[in-house]
């Protein structure tokens, strides 16, 4: 019992050391004029703040036709966010940063946390510690929390989804949860949509597990978000988000600090807007495909819907660095339900780290954690719902 406390302090203290220089750094980068944390934050506040004084949240140059670099900072959201966001409009943006990063980081521990009792493991608590402590090394999530991105949240809501389809036995709670996270963060984000294929798909393959049951809630939620903003704002912000992706199909999306596949490939072989368009529907109808082809043929959920996770993440042009937080989830479950997985998530974790100075790494560590779905070699002797089973 004292080994098991005397771990759990160390990891503890690696948690409070992680943390505090993730404190510190977004200290120095909030002195910077203007701030150089949160400056994502700052965009979805600002454009609820234009909601509140009853103006559209886009950019008039942007309603005009003007067509902005994909590195250029301005909202392009669905008129949901910047309306979900008038509830924190009226806090001072720095209060706000620190309630994002804090709430994201809680919601990625409340991941951990439900993955462990799941699973049957002894001490939940202790694997949820164990998670909290290691996210401020994973400098995906890092970057996310000091950007205030809205990604920040991907791990609450794709660990949502993970507990749907990958934790036994199936619960009809999780089930509803998964798709009300998955619906949400769809409408937010767009690409996370590709997942419904995921899940039709995979509802058609296994009638009796749970993915119709998220796919049910997940399209029923998108359905309720977009209703209710409609009633609150009218079509007129709809409108215009129409003219802003109308806008935003002209913008120049081949940069360093994008991994988006069609990124890559522009730098190395420059490409016209015709080619970069079409490049990028080949790869969006790609990664559909590799999303339906994981739900039918990949019989374990949990590596099925990483896959599907990992394919999301190139729907669109543009893949941040940070986006991968998307798979944190996955992660964290290799971690907790297969220990043999361990030593390849950890890599993954710190070849994502390293891709900060090379994002074409960012795709290398996301092979080594698709990879590390495939170690199930010790699961029934370290998972005692599945040795029950």
């Amino acid at each position: 019992m004292r080994r098991a406390a005397d771990g759990l302090a160390a990891w503890l203290l690696v948690g409070v050391i992680g943390w505090a220089g993730v404190a510190y750094i977004g200290w120095m980068l909030w002195q910077s004029t203007p701030p150089k944390a949160g400056f994502d934050l700052s965009l979805l506040l600002e454009a609820a703040r234009r909601v509140t004084a009853g103006r559209g949240p886009y950019d008039p140059a942007m309603l005009a036709g003007a067509s902005p670099d994909a590195t250029a900072l301005f909202y392009s959201y669905p008129p949901p966010v910047a309306q979900a966001m008038t509830l924190l409009a009226w806090l001072p943006d720095g209060v706000v940063l620190v309630l994002w990063g804090i709430g994201a980081a809680l919601g990625l521990r409340l991941v951990a946390w439900r993955l462990a009792a799941a699973a049957g493991r002894r001490d939940p608590r202790a694997d949820a510690i164990r998670a909290a402590a290691v996210l401020p090394l994973v400098l995906p999530f890092a970057v996310a929390v000091l950007f205030g991105n809205l990604d920040a949240w991907y791990g609450l809501a794709f660990g949502a989804l993970v507990l749907a389809v990958a934790a036994e036995p199936p619960s009809r709670g999780r089930a509803v949860a998964g798709g009300v996270a998955l619906g949400v963060v769809s409408v937010a984000k767009l690409h996370p949509a590709s997942l419904l294929v995921w899940l039709a798909v995979r509802a058609l393959v296994d009638r009796r597990g749970p993915a119709g049951r998220v796919l049910v809630a997940a399209v029923a939620t998108g359905l309720v978000i977009v209703a209710a903003s409609l009633l609150v704002g009218g079509a007129g912000p709809w409108q215009d988000y129409v003219n802003v992706i109308r806008a935003g199909t002209g913008a120049a999306v081949v940069d360093p600090r994008n991994a988006g596949p069609v990124s890559l490939l522009g730098q190395l072989d420059p490409l016209d807007g015709a080619g970069v368009k079409l490049a990028q529907a080949v790869v969006s109808l790609a990664a559909l495909a590799v999303t339906a082809v994981a739900a039918l043929r990949v019989r374990d959920p949990l590596a099925s819907v990483a896959v599907a996770i990992a394919a999301s993440l190139v729907v669109l042009p543009v893949t941040w660095y940070h986006y991968p937080v998307a798979l944190i989830p996955v992660g964290i479950a290799l971690a907790v339900l297969r220990p043999a997985s361990r030593a390849r998530v950890a890599v993954a974790a710190v070849v994502a780290d390293v891709a900060i100075g090379f994002i074409p790494l960012l795709w290398v560590a996301v092979g080594v954690l698709l990879a590390a779905t495939r170690s199930r070699a010790d699961d029934a002797a370290a998972n005692p719902a599945a040795r029950a089973r």
